[in-house]
C-alpha cells in the first residue's frame, strides 16, 4: 500500500478515536512530512486523499482541518451480538415489481453509452459470426480474460488472464465457487447485515450460515477466528467494498487479517466484489484478494454494476481451486455467450469501458447527494443514513420503525424497497430499509425533455411520499 494511504488510514483511526478532535487544525504539510520523516509529496498526498474522503477540509490560507465524511455522525449503528449457526430462509417476492427504481441496485439506461457499446457489438459480430456453431471455450475467451487481466492489473491490483474463469455474472461466479467448497449442510460465514440475495442463494444451496456482526464500520474478526479455530464453518462469503447494504469499506489491515485467516485455518473466503469499481473518490479500495498470497480467496466480479445486468457477464479468480472449479463448469455449463464475451472485449480494449465508469461515477455521486439530502430534511429528525463513498445503495435506520409495514403501505403508492430483516437470518435489523439511488431524481443529471423530466420529477414525489409515510406510521401504535 502506498504510504501516503497507509498514513491516511492512521489520521482516520485517530479522528474516529477522538484523538484528533473535529475542527482541529492539522500539522502544516511540511511539518506534518518532518514528523512522520515521509516527503513533503508524500505528506500533501496524504492530506489531499484524506481531503477527497472527507475526513479533511481545506481552508484558503489557513491549511487543513478535522472533519467528517458527509453522514458520518448520523450512520446507522449495528448491534454487537453472540453470533451462532442458523438456516437462511427465502423471501417472498410475488409483490415486487423488480425493476423499481428503489428496489433492484441498478443504474438508469440513461447513463449507459449506448452509441459506443452498440459500435462494440456491431464490430464483434460481424467478427465472430463464424463462431455461432461452435460451442465457447469453458473458461472463457482468451481474448476477454486478457484485456479483464490487464484492466485490474494497471487499474487495482494484479490479476494473471490464465486464472480467470468468465461467468454468467457475478451471483454465477458466487454460486460455483460455493459448490466447490461447501457441500450441502456446510456452514458459511456472511457478514451481519448480508445482501439479500447472497443470503437466498446459500438457502436454495441449503447451506448454514453464522452471521459475524459487522459495526464501527469492520467486521468482528474475533468471533470469525473462534469459529474457524473451533471447525464450525466451511467457507466466508464476505464483500469488503462498498458493502451491501451497509455501504462501508473494511479497512485494508482487515482485508490483510481477512486473507491471514484463510490461510491460517484452511478456510476459503468467497470475495463478492461486484462494487469494486464504483468508488467516487479517485482512489479505488483493494480488494481482500490482493493480500491472497495462498490462493484460499476466490475472488468474484462481474460488469453488471457498471454496465448492466441484463448482459450477464461476470467472472472469478478462484486461486487454489482453479481447476476444480473450471471442472465444475465443464459438467454443468457449455460456456458464456461467445458474443456477449466478444463484444465486452471490444468495449474495454477501445477504451470505452474506462470512459464510461468515469462518467458513471461522477453521476452516481451526484444521485447519492440528492437522496441523501432529500431524506435528511424529510424523515425524522432520529432518522440514521449511510452516505456511501460508492456503490447504490442507501441504509436507513429509523428508531421505532416497522420497516414491513411501510413496505405494505408503500406498496399501495406502488413504492418498493428492500426491508431490513431481509438482510438477515435471526431477525435483525426491522427498523431498517435499503434504497437504490442509480436513478436521478432531479433534472439536469440526464438529458431534460419532458417525458424524462416527468420520469424524474415521479421518483422524486415517491420518495417524498415515501418519508411522509414513515411518519405516519411512527404516529401509529406499533
Amino acid at each position: 500500500m502506498a504510504k501516503y494511504i497507509q498514513l491516511a488510514e492512521k489520521l482516520i483511526a485517530d479522528i474516529e478515536s477522538g484523538q484528533l478532535k473535529l475542527a482541529q487544525r492539522m500539522p502544516s504539510v511540511r511539518k506534518f512530512a518532518n514528523l512522520y520523516d515521509v516527503s513533503i509529496t508524500t505528506a500533501l498526498n496524504c492530506y489531499q486523499y484524506l481531503e477527497a474522503l472527507g475526513w479533511l477540509n481545506a481552508k484558503p490560507q489557513s491549511g487543513f482541518f478535522v472533519t467528517q465524511p458527509l453522514g458520518k455522525m448520523s450512520e446507522p449503528l449495528f448491534p454487537d451480538f453472540q453470533s451462532e449457526i442458523s438456516t437462511p430462509n427465502t423471501f417472498n417476492k410475488s409483490h415486487v415489481a423488480i425493476n423499481s427504481p428503489f428496489y433492484v441496485s441498478q443504474f438508469s439506461p440513461q447513463l449507459l453509452s449506448l452509441k459506443t457499446l452498440e459500435s462494440c457489438f456491431r464490430r464483434s459480430h460481424k467478427k465472430n459470426q463464424h463462431l455461432a456453431c461452435l460451442y465457447p471455450e469453458y473458461q472463457g475467451r482468451k481474448d476477454l480474460r486478457d484485456v479483464l487481466a490487464k484492466h485490474f492489473s494497471e487499474q487495482y491490483f494484479n490479476v494473471l488472464a490464465e486464472n480467470l474463469v468468465i461467468t454468467n455474472g457475478c451471483i454465477d461466479a458466487i454460486k460455483t465457487a460455493i459448490e466447490v467448497t461447501t457441500k450441502v449442510g456446510d456452514t458459511v460465514a456472511i457478514s451481519s447485515p448480508c445482501f439479500s440475495g447472497l443470503i437466498e442463494l446459500l438457502a436454495n444451496m441449503k447451506r448454514m450460515v453464522i452471521e459475524i456482526p459487522f459495526h464501527q464500520a469492520q467486521l468482528d474478526l474475533q468471533q470469525l477466528e473462534d469459529h474457524m479455530g473451533a471447525g464450525r464453518i466451511e467457507a466466508c462469503l464476505f464483500s469488503a467494498n462498498h458493502i451491501n447494504p451497509q455501504g462501508n469499506c473494511l479497512s485494508s489491515t482487515q482485508k490483510q487479517q481477512l486473507a491471514a485467516l484463510a490461510q491460517c485455518y484452511e478456510v476459503p473466503i468467497i470475495e463478492d466484489d461486484v462494487y469494486l469499481e464504483l468508488n467516487y473518490t479517485s482512489t479505488t479500495p483493494l480488494p481482500i484478494k490482493h493480500w491472497d498470497r495462498s490462493g484460499w480467496v476466490l475472488w468474484c466480479n462481474s460488469i453488471s454494476k457498471t454496465l448492466g445486468p441484463g448482459y450477464r457477464l461476470g467472472w472469478c479468480e478462484p486461486g487454489r481451486y482453479l481447476q476444480k472449479y473450471l471442472e465444475h463448469r465443464a459438467v454443468q455449463y457449455f460456456g458464456i455467450n461467445i458474443f456477449i464475451q466478444s463484444a465486452i472485449f471490444e468495449y474495454i480494449y477501445s477504451g470505452g469501458y474506462m470512459k464510461h465508469l468515469k462518467g458513471l461515477r461522477l453521476a452516481i455521486n451526484q444521485q447519492m447527494l440528492s437522496y441523501y439530502q432529500l431524506l435528511k430534511e424529510h424523515l425524522p429528525n432520529s432518522t440514521r443514513i449511510n452516505a456511501p463513498q460508492g456503490g447504490m445503495v442507501m441504509w436507513i435506520q429509523i428508531p421505532e420503525l416497522d420497516s414491513d409495514k411501510l413496505l405494505s403501505e408503500a406498496i399501495k403508492q406502488d413504492i418498493y424497497f428492500r426491508v431490513g430483516s431481509e438482510f438477515s437470518t435471526i431477525g435483525l435489523y426491522k427498523d431498517c430499509f435499503r434504497i437504490n439511488f442509480g436513478w436521478p431524481i432531479q433534472s439536469g443529471i440526464l438529458t431534460t425533455n419532458a417525458e424524462k423530466r416527468e420520469t424524474i420529477e415521479l421518483r422524486y414525489q415517491q420518495l417524498l411520499t415515501l418519508c411522509q409515510l414513515v411518519k405516519t406510521i411512527l404516529k401509529t401504535p406499533l
